[in-house]
């Protein structure tokens, strides 16, 4: 369909959704019970067709009193009045007796006002009964509907009417009869998770275009008015679904003294890295480390935690004589938190696909899965969605993805990543844990998974200094009475034995 021939919404992540606007012309039924967000979406509309598209448009009122709207509107940094002067914009306080009479006159001064000022939107804040007539009313919905689509259509406006219903936030919705009438229905919901609250937005239908399916979540923001996030199990383009670790010649540097020689020279571009461990063997360490080492090679890097907020990794890495403020400041480090607690996963996802695009890393550290686990429950699919999805984004940018997760065990490991059962997504796995000799905890790296590369399973020991941390010379004997791990049998095991001689 031709551009010129759609209607750009102007809605934050909606258009991309809509592919691209809606065909000029439809009539679209917004559904959603009380406190969904149907009048602020609605408004938007109408308000981003006058503020950024030029387009003229009506607001039609019939609880909520224009006074009241224009202070609601405001805390967007909507200026609907400004836009009022400059004949951009009408509101109209109305009842809906009055409003269904003037649609059905040939001389009616609501069409008359619109054909005077050029409108090319309507929004209709019409709540329960608005278009049928209440129920009182003896016409019937549909016909009521239809009389209101022809007064509309005469002149060729683009209608937002939004309709109270509270039966959409079951899991078995009832849509009012008018669904079958409309162009476009878009449904919004108030969703309980756990004790939370999550507002989305569904497509229903949508006749002349395409459009994506499913439930995409959305925010009501203050000074910006509606964020649509698409689903993170939504379709991505087709260079993202196809895309691989193609690159089989250029290493990326672990950063950690020792470890690159152990894993073939370092990571491939667009590879993706599970560091495995129970909390304290120096994940965070690791991660630091091998930002920091992209810094001092003038690599972009990027490290999103859930673990710890900023200041905090800051702090850490300075303890060890890690530096990542230079690199911040340099504009090749860039270090974001999102608190784990009530996460909006198609929020969290498309934040991380906007710093990927805006920062353009090479490389990248998300810490961790674990707690992505605990927030999104380890054994539903939406976490195998998020996983699947974020490994799919940083092949499609060559991002080599470092992943730190906890496993639970604490002396030997009977699974690589516990409940996640991952493995098979996941291009490198390096497991990290104590082993018992004596009466000391020394620490032990053993790479059990390289896609693509020659992999020795053989347990190092590392050191964690006030340098970082380091992997020890395979037959370093340490200043201690035990011999070096290469004098034992079954170091990742419950029991290691010592060699004999």
């Amino acid at each position: 369909m031709p551009a010129d021939e759609r209607v750009l919404t102007g809605v934050s992540g909606l258009d991309a959704i809509l592919a691209n606007g809606i065909p000029r012309g439809n009539v679209i039924l917004l559904e959603g019970s009380t406190g969904s967000g149907k009048t602020t979406l609605g408004v938007e509309f109408v308000y981003r067709g006058a503020k950024d598209f030029g387009e003229p448009g009506l607001i039609v009122l019939f609880e909520v009193s224009p006074e009241k709207l224009v202070r609601d509107c405001a805390r967007f940094g909507w200026d609907l009045p400004a836009l009022e002067r400059d004949g951009l914009l009408k509101i109209i306080f109305t009842t809906r007796h009055v409003f269904q009479q003037e649609l059905q006159q040939a001389d009616s001064l609501l069409l008359d006002e619109a054909a005077r000022m050029g409108a090319r939107r309507i929004f209709v804040d019409g709540g329960a009964g608005a278009i049928g007539g209440g129920a009182t009313s003896p016409r019937d919905p549909r016909e009521a509907f239809h009389i209101l689509i022809e007064g509309l259509q005469r002149e060729h406006l683009t209608a937002v009417l939004a309709i109270e219903a509270s039966t959409l936030n079951g899991d078995h919705p009832t849509g009012p009869p008018e669904e079958s009438i409309a162009d476009t229905v878009i449904r919004l919901r108030m969703e309980d998770v756990a004790r939370a609250t999550i507002r989305s937005l569904q497509v229903v239908k949508s006749r002349g275009h395409d459009f994506q399916m499913g439930r995409h979540s959305f925010r009501i923001v203050d000074g910006q008015g509606i964020q649509v996030y698409r689903r993170v199990q939504a379709p991505r383009p087709h260079s993202r679904d196809k895309a691989a670790a193609f690159d089989t010649s250029t290493r990326i540097s672990t950063g950690v003294p020792g470890l690159d020689p152990i894993v073939n020279g370092g990571y491939f571009l667009g590879s993706t890295t599970v560091v495995a461990g129970i909390s304290g063997v120096g994940k965070s360490v690791m991660a630091c480390q091998f930002i920091a080492e992209g810094a001092r090679l003038g690599e972009r890097s990027l490290m999103l935690s859930l673990d710890e907020q900023v200041p905090q990794i800051l702090r850490n890495a300075n303890s060890i004589g890690i530096d990542l403020q230079d690199g911040i400041d340099r504009g090749l480090i860039r270090l974001h938190y999102d608190p784990p607690q009530e996460i909006e996963i198609d929020r969290h996802f498309s934040d991380i696909e906007r710093l990927i695009e805006e920062h353009r890393p090479t490389r990248v550290v998300v810490d961790s899965l674990s707690t992505y686990g605990s927030s999104l429950g380890t054994k539903e699919q939406m976490f195998r969605d998020f996983f699947h999805a974020l490994i799919s984004l940083m092949k499609e940018h060559q991002v080599a993805a470092v992943y730190n997760h906890e496993n639970p065990e604490m002396l030997g490991m009977t699974s690589m990543m516990g409940d996640f059962a991952m493995s098979s997504l996941v291009d490198n796995i390096l497991l990290m844990n104590w082993v018992e000799l004596g009466d000391t905890f020394r620490l032990g790296l053993t790479v059990a998974k390289m896609r693509a590369n020659p992999v020795v399973r053989t347990t190092h020991e590392c050191a964690v200094s006030g340098e970082g941390m380091r992997v020890l010379p395979r037959e370093m004997h340490v200043t201690m009475p035990s011999k070096p791990f290469s004098g034992y049998y079954g170091l990742i095991s419950r029991s290691p034995e010592r060699r004999p001689g």
